[in-house]
């Protein structure tokens, strides 16, 4: 599906003066630490953080021939990452941070452009949750806590049947329903005893008496994260209770918690203990790990941490083995032979075909030309070839 040659979400933010003074003095691959003195002396911020010695990503500009660094929410700022484009004085548009996040390009976003911004940071990128729906046989599932639909995306692109998705956020929802992520969408507040009900009762009357396969859930990270002030009394860290509730009602076969890697070490570790608890004395074998995105073929260094879990009598549900190398393990023999995985997807690999466009500037919607494609991972997100086509060309080319 190339969308009929139409390209969505192709649009950045606005940059102040002073904002497009810094990013201009900053290199490929360079950051805060290449900003000018006397740019410096009129920022604030870029004062505290040259005092404090702040994080190699922020005020941070793309290499073209490596993975970005993590896509966060905040990718209409210059300040908070690495998300300034490789050779445009600009912060990369959303569609260049979807491509980056693994969403093919028919995948559109909803609602206000500054909702779309988060939706885009805070997904889960499909291609990680491909490689994981991988593991299982292709079955029915639910996604809760679904934000913009990465998860079961990636969950649908491996066959799966997502018959209800729920999230709390209207334009999320909005997302999800127009891109046809599942059956059923329900806006709604999962902290509710009632709604909670209510995902119940769905699922048990779309089911008619079969058991569930799977469910996925990502409950909201903002208490675990690093992305924004570390708080561990945000209401939003105990969304896990909830989800135990609805997991313990339908006893799916498999269940599938997403979150960031800051959960290991939330209230000294309890929280990740007591959802693991919780699942093994509701009878599932369970096992938690921490993935690499840019392992799986997204082009992106990102880490999640998944919680897995099937029942007793169920095939194993375990993490996937890495498809791409990492890439500072990339090896070659002596006649230049690759003899590890092939190379990570690089950020010219995903973004490199997109048209230049303003600070601030680009469309909703604009026109695309098929002949600006000039990777395999280009040709996957127009939709001309699948994964497991592109994975195979990759193979083959690194040979």
């Amino acid at each position: 599906m190339s969308s009929l040659n139409k390209l969505f979400n192709h649009e950045t933010a606005a940059l102040s003066s002073l904002d497009l003074e810094m990013i201009r003095s900053v290199p490929p691959g360079g950051n805060w630490r290449d900003i000018p003195d006397e740019i410096v002396a009129k920022s604030k911020r870029l004062q505290q953080i040259k005092k404090s010695g702040g994080r190699t990503t922020y005020y941070a500009r793309m290499l073209w021939d490596k993975p970005s660094y993590t896509i966060n929410t905040y990718f209409n700022r210059p300040g908070n990452g690495c998300f300034i484009h490789p050779s445009q004085d600009r912060l990369i548009s959303q569609r260049e941070a979807a491509r980056l996040q693994s969403f093919p390009d028919w995948y559109r976003f909803y609602g206000s452009k500054q909702s779309r911004f988060k939706q885009i940071g805070n997904a889960v990128p499909p291609l990680l949750a491909y490689a994981i729906a991988c593991k299982l046989r292709a079955g029915s599932c639910i996604d809760l806590f679904a934000g913009a639909g990465g998860l079961a995306l990636g969950f649908k692109m491996a066959g799966f049947r997502c018959l209800l998705a729920v999230d709390i956020d209207k334009n999320m929802c909005e997302t999800l329903i127009k891109n046809g992520v599942a059956e059923t969408v329900l806006q709604a507040d999962l902290s509710n005893e009632n709604i909670v009900k209510e995902v119940v009762e769905i699922v048990q009357n779309k089911m008619g008496g079969r058991q569930l396969d799977l469910i996925l859930a990502g409950p909201p990270c903002q208490g675990f994260s690093t992305a924004g002030n570390w708080n561990p009394d945000d209401p939003r860290n105990n969304l896990y209770i909830p989800l135990l509730r609805i997991i313990g009602k339908i006893l799916p076969k498999y269940v599938l918690i997403e979150n960031v890697p800051g959960i290991r070490f939330m209230r000294k570790g309890e929280i990740l203990k007591k959802i693991e608890r919780t699942l093994r004395e509701m009878g599932y074998i369970v096992k938690t790990e921490l993935l690499k995105a840019e392992e799986h073929g997204v082009p992106q260094k990102r880490r999640r941490v998944f919680i897995f879990g099937y029942q007793k009598g169920e095939d194993a549900f375990i993490p996937p083995n890495p498809m791409f190398a990492d890439s500072h393990e990339v090896k070659f023999d002596s006649k230049g032979h690759l003899v590890s995985l092939p190379k990570p997807i690089t950020v010219r690999e995903a973004i490199s075909d997109l048209p230049p466009i303003e600070v601030g500037g680009g469309a909703e919607i604009m026109e695309y030309d098929d002949s600006w494609i000039n990777s395999d991972y280009q040709r996957w997100a127009r939709g001309y070839i699948n994964f497991d086509e592109f994975y195979k060309r990759r193979v083959l080319k690194n040979l």
